[in-house]
């Protein structure tokens, strides 16, 4: 049996009093089935900026509009996704008093069509017009609450709330090219340039899955982030389970599910080490084999996340065949369905709009999506 943290650790390091939360749904009565098609999105004889597979792209509040930062060029891609075609390319300046800096590592776009970008240790904010800016430095120094202590450091990337009030993303031990102790999730209040951490220290549990070559450098699993309705969902890619912080409530609650279409853990069966010169192919094979998560992806119009997962299905000689299984909970995240499905997600960018999923993908260098529509 696989030994679990005891839920009483979350109440006495997290001052909100963490809590598991398994609530019984009957699941005989939840029908599910999709239609899949695909779309592609006419850029009028201009190539789009893919050179980071959309990785700097948001989707506005009311999903109509695709905003691709090219943070080279620099200029700012709009696509309107009901008309599935480029509408404008708003330039942009690298440097100056409207500048989007050095780097952006992701951008997102509030309900008044503000454009926040996500730099090195900053947010930069751009109004409605892009004719104002105003600048947040987020480094430590910076910040008043609980400050990050000495060898603690927060995640370059991480996500916003719709309103870009906050910023959401995972605060860690420094350990140089290794792995630090993952700690928890850090709280930053873009209003009030405050900080908070709530330490979740079950997260480090995805350490006993990582891989480390010879040069010190180490591949891991991930820890995933999903905002909604001012709650974070953190989950990561090697355990079945998630924790949910609701900023309002100031709580935090743990989730364990159980699937029956794929293991619930990772095991580790395969070598920790690995060396570029002789067995990294055959260590990376073994890995791909063994259970990986994704992110939760919330369906506005029918109340409902959707998780990927996937899982050795079958060898065919030496070729490794991954089953994908889909995984539908509603909004308090009680599982519903899982079944095994023909379709996936992008990690780069999938989102719900009216009711359909959409993934993207890069069709002979043109933007498209397939999209996925559910019947529950």
């Amino acid at each position: 049996m696989r030994k679990q943290l005891p839920i009483f650790v979350l109440a006495i390091l997290v001052s909100c009093g963490g809590k598991q939360v398994n609530e019984k749904v009957d699941k005989k009565t939840f029908t599910f089935s999709a239609e899949i098609d695909t779309v592609k999105i006419d850029f009028k004889d201009r190539f789009y900026f893919m050179e980071i597979y959309l990785g700097t792209a948001a989707v506005s509040p009311d999903k109509k509009t695709l905003y691709n930062l090219n943070d080279f060029a620099p200029n700012l891609e709009i696509i309107d996704l009901d008309q599935q075609e480029m509408s404008s390319i708003e330039p942009m300046d690298k440097e100056g008093p409207l500048g989007i800096g050095p780097v952006t590592f992701s951008i997102a776009i509030t309900p008044s069509d503000e454009l926040v970008l996500k730099g090195m240790d900053e947010v930069r904010i751009f109004d409605k017009s892009r004719t104002q800016l105003k600048i947040i430095k987020i480094s430590s120094k910076h910040l008043e609450g609980e400050v990050l202590e000495v060898g603690e450091r927060y995640g370059f990337d991480g996500i916003f709330t719709e309103k870009a009030d906050y910023f959401f993303t995972i605060y860690q031990n420094e350990a140089g090219m290794s792995q630090g102790e993952l700690k928890g999730l850090t709280i930053i209040d873009l209003n009030t340039s405050t900080i908070r951490k709530i330490p979740i220290p079950e997260l480090d549990r995805i350490k006993d899955f990582y891989l480390q070559d010879q040069y010190g450098n180490f591949r891991g699993d991930d820890v995933l982030l999903t905002s909604f309705q001012n709650k974070v969902i953190v989950s990561t890619s090697a355990i079945n389970e998630a924790f949910v912080y609701d900023i309002a409530l100031d709580t935090l609650i743990q989730k364990k599910f159980h699937s029956k279409l794929t293991a619930d853990t990772k095991r580790g069966d395969y070598p920790r080490n690995f060396s570029y010169e002789s067995n990294w192919r055959a260590v990376f094979a073994e890995r791909s084999k063994e259970v990986e998560f994704g992110k939760f992806i919330y369906d506005e119009e029918n109340d409902k996340f959707w998780r990927f997962s996937y899982e050795l299905d079958r060898m065919i000689g030496d070729s490794i065949v991954r089953k994908t299984v889909l995984t539908v909970f509603d909004s308090k995240l009680n599982q519903l369905h899982e079944e095994k499905v023909p379709f996936d997600y992008s990690y780069y960018q999938s989102f719900f709009k009216d009711g359909m999923l959409y993934s993207y993908i890069n069709l002979e260098d043109e933007m498209a999506f397939i999209r996925v529509k559910p019947t529950y």
